[in-house]
């Protein structure tokens, strides 16, 4: 009877100790599969394959037994924001450790985090330095007290990671709580400072000397890290974004970090929209002054005549980071009054770790208000956003950049209406590169007059070519063109005809053609499908843009189609400023859309080719055009 009741009372206490854990949180760190998908690898570099012989790890009944020396065990996840517990017990000289947040390359010492685990008296002989004794952070931060137990007795750790702030409780008593956004100075030269280390990456466990056993080892992540979060970034390609008006080279990505180089200036955006979520990035400049930003709520391509787009943009500039504020038509409201009344929140304070180091951001939106964390504490609010649901961008602007470990939670949603939803992509690409005229035909004459000036493309109106347009190499059949343009210029007095809504051009009494004077910066146009008949018109005249010159002026051309290819309005911009054409053509019949508004309405164009290439036109005069998008529709 007392031995039923012995093996009922451990039955009991069993139950009680799982329920426990699963209420507090805690999960094994092992799966059911045991060591299925962790990696063993050589100490010094994650790279390298064990190069001892035999099983260095062994799992047995929850317990896992470093065997051999020189390597380190590697967990499959990865992990943020995270209390892991565990006990440690090791042999007479032995060395080991405890790898947090690593990359898989490397040493974890150098490129994360090691918590040592050592016999320290009998392994540096009784020279040991603070930083190098159990409970350090190796080689950086010396626990503030000693409270090993002996070698060969269990030692219990709790250690919380929690954006940039570390604690190590051993034995019950907290021997190091570190900010490691503080620690900018690296106190050895083979790895960078604390503070320029990854906030995410994989756990492990080290045996360099002897052996070490470990047991009870659980993990608790913290705002449901790994359960919730998603990777915005895979670490190993640009999957799940689009390079809105950049070249490809422009963003790139090398040891799992988006390398951008900041020329030309534009942005790369996620291919699907966000609303309330928590997203939490690193980033680093890598020279003083390096200008980039974060954007939330976007549209899917450029504002008129601007590099970026419709959004929320948080500042990510050297020496500025965390300003937020509304761009390009978006609107939001600061969380105290701009001293310049500008629609713009600083950060309560600067907590940018110098030119080099990463930074990290949290961003926590909802509803149309965000804050903003940088390295570890919210210092920017903003409210009353328009859009309040959109893409997320990361900003091109003139010096190189790196991001990585880009993560997302969503939140439930609000179902916005549409007035606060920023535009939805409907399948454009850019035409231009912002860096050369790849895609366009390149005649020796049109050098150092077509030319590629950042993220416009700009027309001296002088080439020597043959045929002075620049066309694309690229031919289309049905599609929507999306083309900004101007006449920069300074305007001169001109008279001009008056065309009436039927094409034709207003005389007066005598027969005499009628004029009007104007201020006339230019003339340029866009041709379409291989034919300069079909020549949409940038000019200053009173009709307004947007003419199909070639069906207007034919005589030939029955009264319909010289009427469908007069503008309805006048839609175009003061001279000087930047204009947006989005041009529709299936089969022969072209809409053309000025500044948002339908100035040619399916015109019908006989004769026009099914396919041909897309010409931006010369006729003398300075012209700029940028954001050049094509939608392919057949």
């Amino acid at each position: 009877m007392k031995r039923v009741a012995f093996i009922f009372l451990i039955y009991v206490v069993g139950c009680t100790t799982a329920l426990r854990a699963a209420e507090d949180g805690f999960v094994s760190l092992f799966g059911p599969d045991g060591l299925e998908g962790w990696k063993v690898s050589d100490w010094s570099d994650l790279r390298t394959p064990q190069k001892v012989k035999g099983t260095p790890w062994k799992l047995e009944d929850g317990v896992l037994y470093g065997l051999n020396k020189r390597t380190w065990i590697i967990s499959p996840k990865q992990y943020g924001d995270f209390v892991l517990k565990l006990e440690t017990k090791i042999t007479r000289g032995s060395n080991g450790g405890i790898g947090l947040r690593f990359p898989p390359h490397g040493d974890p010492a150098y490129t994360a985090m090691e918590i040592q685990v050592v016999d320290q008296e009998v392994y540096y002989r009784g020279r040991s330095q603070p930083q190098q004794r159990t409970g350090s952070i190796y080689d950086e931060i010396a626990p503030s007290k000693d409270v090993v137990k002996p070698v060969g007795q269990w030692n219990s750790w709790e250690i919380t990671a929690r954006g940039s702030r570390v604690s190590i409780v051993l034995n019950g008593q907290k021997i190091i709580d570190a900010d490691l956004s503080r620690e900018t100075k690296a106190r050895q030269q083979k790895g960078p400072a604390l503070a320029e280390r990854p906030l995410k990456g994989h756990i492990g466990f080290q045996n360099l000397n002897g052996s070490i056993t470990l047991r009870n080892i659980r993990i608790k992540t913290l705002n449901g890290d790994d359960e919730s979060f998603v990777p915005l970034f895979n670490g190993r390609n640009l999957n799940g974004w689009a390079n809105v008006n950049c070249a490809p080279e422009t963003w790139t990505v090398r040891d799992e970090m988006i390398v951008c180089t900041g020329i030309p200036t534009g942005v790369l955006r996620t291919k699907k929209q966000y609303e309330n979520y928590v997203l939490e990035l690193e980033w680093r400049h890598l020279k003083k002054g390096g200008n980039a930003g974060l954007f939330i709520h976007s549209d899917p391509v450029t504002a008129v005549g601007q590099p970026f787009t419709r959004s929320i943009e948080i500042q990510i500039m050297d020496g500025n980071a965390g300003d937020m504020f509304s761009i390009h038509g978006a609107t939001m409201t600061p969380d105290k009054p701009h001293p310049r009344g500008w629609v713009r929140s600083f950060p309560a304070e600067d907590r940018m770790n110098p030119t080099g180091q990463w930074n990290h951001y949290r961003v926590e939106s909802r509803d149309g208000t965000a804050t903003l964390a940088v390295n570890g504490k919210i210092v920017t609010r903003g409210y009353h956003f328009n859009p309040r649901k959109g893409y997320i961008c990361l900003e091109s602007e003139g010096s190189e950049i790196h991001f990585r470990n880009i993560r997302i939670r969503e939140l439930p949603g609000s179902n916005p209406p549409a007035d606060v939803v920023a535009k939805t992509a409907q399948g454009f690409r850019c035409l231009y590169s912002g860096l050369d005229l790849r895609g366009f035909k390149q005649d020796p004459g049109h050098e150092d007059h077509w030319r590629a000036r950042n993220w416009i493309l700009d027309y001296d109106g002088k080439s020597q070519a043959k045929d002075k347009n620049l066309w694309t190499e690229q031919e289309f059949g049905d599609f929507i063109l999306i083309v900004d343009w101007r006449l920069p210029d300074k305007p001169k007095i001109d008279n001009v005809p008056v065309v009436l809504p039927d094409g034709s051009e207003a005389t007066d009494a005598e027969g005499k053609p009628l004029t009007v004077a104007v201020m006339d910066a230019g003339d340029s146009g866009i041709y379409l499908r291989g034919t300069s008949k079909s020549q949409i018109n940038i000019w200053n005249w009173p009709v307004g843009s947007g003419e199909i010159w070639g069906y207007r002026k034919d005589q030939n051309m029955p009264p319909e189609v010289r009427r469908g290819a007069t503008p309805i309005l006048n839609a175009d911009n003061p001279v000087g400023r930047w204009n947006r054409f989005e041009i529709t053509a299936i089969g022969d019949k072209v809409t053309i859309e000025l500044n948002g508004k339908i100035v040619i309405r399916e015109a019908r164009l006989p004769g026009l080719p099914e396919r041909g290439p897309i010409a931006l036109q010369h006729h003398g005069d300075h012209v700029q055009f940028a954001n050049i998008y094509i939608k392919e529709l057949d």
